[in-house]
């Protein structure tokens, strides 16, 4: 399947012009869209096709101004624009037959809010979508389980034939794909990569930025649902995975899957000691004043809306049990801290005590930064133990996730997208926590903004 017009629902949205105008500009400049490639743009602004480009040429000198103007211009020529009710019907079906010849292998990207898919979905049913196109979505893929299964049923009944691409970017992020490179492609690290030799793992994902003017989505959201539910959920379930038995799409996605079922529910008993909740409270981060969350605009104090999250899982497989993964993500903290931690089991008592100072190997790979670190133990004099950190730093990204993203998809490869089922497996994960702290049974902590956040409460 190659793409050949991508109809853009959601065009005067803040996606469409911070991210994927721009990845488009980007593939532009790399000589990688398709040849004969067109755009059309569709929301219920009343623009024209003249409007639409200049917004979008300004957007593009805001949010990619290290694109090649040629390129940028590329983009522009390849524009179109139709107002319409994403939710009708007819308008769903007078866009995607715009500009149509002999009807071309379509991508409909959903640049929307979540809560509108119950209405969009339905209608874009009527408009004759085949197998030679595609749905990209946009997470978060429903708000729970039961939504995510009510979505994913509309999906399977009302279209089933396009290829739906579930968007998380965090996959396509060149610094999260070196995980399954380390992985895969490294011999060394195979036989240790196990319960038996790993002691804990821990997937962070912890910013010093405060809320930056986002209080109408993560206000919302919260932590829990912003980074851990979605983002942190996949990163886990790559460090978890078996190595695929071939290097296609339905190898990749089903051992994800099968990752994420092997994670054992959270039980109810366990919340208070698995489980953190928490938000910040005015503090200095540097040499800026960050007021409380609950003072931050746009709050609404009333949704107790955590900035905090660290969710403690068991694995239920040979592989992993007796092994604990803690995914935690927050804002406000002292500073950016995003990596995955593989900590090694300690050395034997009969070698501690030979060799005091002995500390247990770490291997931390940045998930914002391309570092790769493994503490090592060294001979140092007197037959004393050093301990020193190895420090590897992979070549730098070279395209944004969205660039990526659009790349796949116009290739029809959807290795790096979610399943159906891994949606509704990361809540299956998530839903009990977060029934949990709706009932208050976990308490919501403070940490002043700039400092370490809190650990468990029981």
């Amino acid at each position: 399947m190659t793409i050949r017009r991508i109809a853009l629902f959601g065009a005067s949205g803040d996606l469409t012009s911070r991210l994927i105008m721009p990845a488009l500009a980007e593939l532009a400049e790399a000589v990688l869209l398709p040849a004969g490639l067109t755009i059309t743009g569709s929301a219920d602004t009343d623009w024209s096709a003249e409007d639409f480009r200049r917004h979008i040429a300004d957007q593009l000198d805001q949010h990619a101004a290290d694109v090649a103007l040629h390129a940028r211009d590329t983009v522009l020529g390849l524009l179109d624009y139709q107002a319409a009710d994403v939710t009708n019907p007819d308008d769903v079906s007078r866009v995607l037959s715009t500009g149509a010849i002999d009807r071309e292998a379509t991508l409909v990207y959903l640049a929307l809010p979540s809560g509108l898919l119950t209405s969009v979905l339905p209608a874009l049913a009527t408009a004759g979508m085949g197998a030679e196109d595609a749905v990209a979505i946009e997470k978060p893929f429903g708000t729970d389980l039961a939504s995510a299964q009510q979505l994913n049923e509309m999906l399977r009944t009302r279209l089933p034939l396009p290829t739906v691409f579930r968007v998380d970017h965090f996959l396509s992020d060149e610094l999260v794909r070196r995980v399954m490179t380390l992985r895969f492609l490294n011999r060394v690290f195979e036989p240790t990569w196990n319960g038996v030799h790993v002691d804990h793992v821990d997937v962070s994902w912890l910013e010093s930025l405060a809320l930056e003017g986002r209080a109408s989505y993560y206000d919302r959201a919260g932590a829990l649902k912003d980074m851990v539910q979605n983002h942190l959920m996949e990163v886990m379930a790559l460090v978890l995975m078996e190595e695929p038995a071939r290097i296609d799409p339905q190898s990749f996605r089903g051992n994800r899957v099968e990752a994420l079922r092997a994670v054992a529910t959270p039980a109810k008993d366990r919340m208070r000691a698995d489980t953190v909740r928490a938000r910040y409270s005015a503090g200095t981060i540097g040499d800026r004043r960050i007021p409380s969350y609950t003072d931050e605009p746009g709050v609404d104090p009333a949704r107790d809306t955590e900035t905090y999250a660290s969710l403690t899982v068991q694995v239920d497989n040979a592989r992993w049990t007796g092994t604990p993964f803690t995914l935690r993500s927050g804002k406000g903290m002292a500073e950016d801290a995003a990596e995955i931690a593989v900590h090694f089991r300690p050395m034997p008592a009969y070698l501690l005590d030979r060799w005091p100072g002995i500390e247990p190997n770490v291997l931390r790979l940045g998930l914002k930064h391309p570092y790769i670190r493994l503490s090592t133990t060294l001979n140092g004099p007197d037959r004393r133990a050093e301990n020193r950190e190895l420090e590897l730093y992979s070549a730098e990204t070279g395209r944004t996730p969205y660039a990526n993203l659009f790349l796949e998809m116009l290739r029809g490869d959807a290795t790096l997208f979610i399943r159906g089922d891994e949606t509704e497996e990361a809540w299956r994960i998530i839903d009990p926590v977060a029934k949990a702290w709706a009932d208050a049974d976990v308490p919501m902590q403070e940490y002043q903004a700039g400092t370490l956040p809190p650990g468990p409460s029981g």
